[in-house]
């Protein structure tokens, strides 16, 4: 890690994750709205195997796109953080891959206790109600030891930046902001 670079603390990397969520979700809505025609098609149903490639393949183009073009996506850019190899080179495109699966794991994970909280109203669902509660506490522990594992470590990383060998670093201020124009 280059000295000018410090850890990225946690409240902006979550910040900068629900701002690229919202895109994300925007862009799914998108694939999905694109893929009714294909389903059409192919007499697919809804949830079907085309379409979670879809979903994946779009998810994976998004983040791998701009992690291996700067190192930040436009969440990141706004809250100034930037996700890189550990020695400081830009992800390539397999090691996008990695972090990509690993951080849909780890989101799965974060969001599980919720989920488990809408199993009663999904009605296929309701089978996995008798288990739920334990998968909820089992994911809620997982996700509490991973983020007391990234506030020791000294680079601040969580799951996903540890399989892929990448961290995330607050890059500093704009030293020359743009001056403002003046009207006339």
């Amino acid at each position: 890690m280059s000295e000018l670079a410090l850890p990225a603390p946690l409240w902006r990397r979550f910040a900068a994750s629900i701002y690229d969520g919202l895109l994300l979700v925007g862009l799914w809505m998108v694939t999905l709205l694109l893929s009714l025609p294909l389903n059409k098609l192919f007499n697919l149903g809804p949830g079907n195997a085309l379409t979670r490639a879809m979903l994946f393949a779009v998810g994976f183009g998004f983040f791998a796109w701009f992690w291996t073009r700067g190192g930040q996506t436009l969440g990141m850019r706004a809250w100034r953080l930037q996700v890189r190899r550990e020695h400081g080179e830009l992800l390539r495109l397999p090691i996008a891959a990695v972090r990509y699966v690993a951080m849909m794991i780890w989101w799965g994970l974060v969001l599980t206790p919720l989920a488990v909280r809408m199993i009663d109203r999904i009605p296929k669902l309701a089978v996995l109600a008798p288990n739920a509660d334990v998968v909820a506490v089992l994911a809620l522990i997982v996700v509490v030891l991973a983020v007391i594992a990234c506030r020791l470590d000294g680079r601040r990383r969580l799951p996903h930046d540890w399989i892929a060998g990448s961290e995330v670093v607050l890059l500093p201020a704009n030293p020359f902001p743009a001056e403002k124009k003046r009207r006339k």
